[in-house]
């Protein structure tokens, strides 16, 4: 399949719905899981009609209540402290990020088009409540390591986008097997690209993204003060995606009619998630890894008994020894 690179500077898709959108503040990696994260909450919990809240104007509505465990788990894996200070840092610059968005609506009987234009906020408020005790052992405190918990007020237009079925879906178990670098940004933006061929034969897509400047920006590599760093960059974090992502083949940087980023993978996303689901780096979800957990408890409270005991025949066989 030969593709060349498209004229335009860079076209692709918007992860949060449909028109225009242009952040007024920077954000990482980081932030787009737990962004990611909360939106898959979202998703879940809103029925499927609202008759009561059709706008979702009520804050309620539109309100992620979860544990601070539970979010960090899902974004990273992992619920230590350092978990918690990357989360509370990522909300901290999700609700301060306002993106501009421009959306065209089209008459289809009119020749007349109606353009909005305006300021949203990603998140609003966010609450945390954690519960105290007058606790003194570590047990103690122990048992109560998810008990904080944890409200985000996701903003009206995103939360609109999020149940009319707008948004670009990451998957977060692959975004943490790509790890926080180039990799992860670089898949995000592919999975947003918007050029990609309607039909393929083979059932395989290849595209062309030429390598301007709006794309590098995009896909990260602009700091770069030398373009072979950028595609040295490109092409590391491409042999990354196709060995973690089954769903791609190849992503690497070509010559044809100038630079561009050649880019294979599954047509289809139901044949792109079949692909991705048996997956090592998959996992199991909160519930499973808590059953898990509880297993490996009650092993490790047999193998203590166990222990105990052994120690306490062994202290009475030693007093007896003497005497005999």
């Amino acid at each position: 399949m030969n593709c060349e690179p498209p004229s335009e500077a860079f076209v692709a898709r918007c992860l949060l719905g449909a028109g225009w959108v242009a952040g007024k503040r920077k954000l990482s990696m980081h932030d787009l899981r737990v962004w990611a994260a909360l939106l898959s909450q979202l998703g879940a919990q809103l029925p499927v009609e609202l008759p009561d809240d059709p706008t979702l104007g009520h804050a309620d509505t539109r309100t992620v209540e979860t544990t601070v465990y539970q979010l960090a788990n899902r974004v990273w894996g992992d619920d230590g402290g350092k978990a918690y200070r990357l989360l509370r840092r990522s909300l901290m610059r999700l609700q301060a990020a306002t993106i501009t968005v421009r959306a065209v609506e089209a008459d289809p009987e009119l020749a007349v088009e109606r353009i909005l234009e305006g300021s949203v906020s990603l998140i609003g408020d966010v609450w945390t409540a954690t519960t105290r005790l007058d606790l003194t052992t570590p047990r103690e405190w122990g048992a109560l390591k998810a008990s904080t918990s944890l409200k985000v007020e996701i903003g009206r237009w995103p939360a609109q986008q999020v149940h009319a079925g707008r948004c670009t879906w990451l998957d977060l178990d692959l975004l943490r097997a790509l790890g926080p670098g180039l990799a992860s940004r670089v898949w995000a933006g592919l999975e947003g690209w918007a050029r990609w061929p309607q039909q393929s034969f083979d059932g395989r897509q290849e595209t062309a993204i030429g390598l301007g400047t709006p794309a590098l920006e995009s896909l990260g590599v602009a700091k770069y003060a030398r373009s072979i760093d950028a595609r040295r960059a490109l092409n590391r974090a491409g042999e990354r995606i196709v060995a973690v992502d089954p769903a791609y083949e190849m992503v690497r940087c070509e010559r044809r009619a100038g630079w561009c980023l050649i880019v294979r993978r599954l047509t289809g996303s139901r044949a792109r998630a079949e692909a991705r689901q048996g997956a090592s780096w998959r996992s199991s979800g909160t519930a499973a890894n808590k059953q898990q957990r509880a297993e490996r408890s009650v092993v490790r409270r047999q193998i203590r008994t166990a222990l105990a005991a052994t120690t306490c025949d062994t202290t009475v066989v030693s007093r007896v020894a003497p005497n005999s």
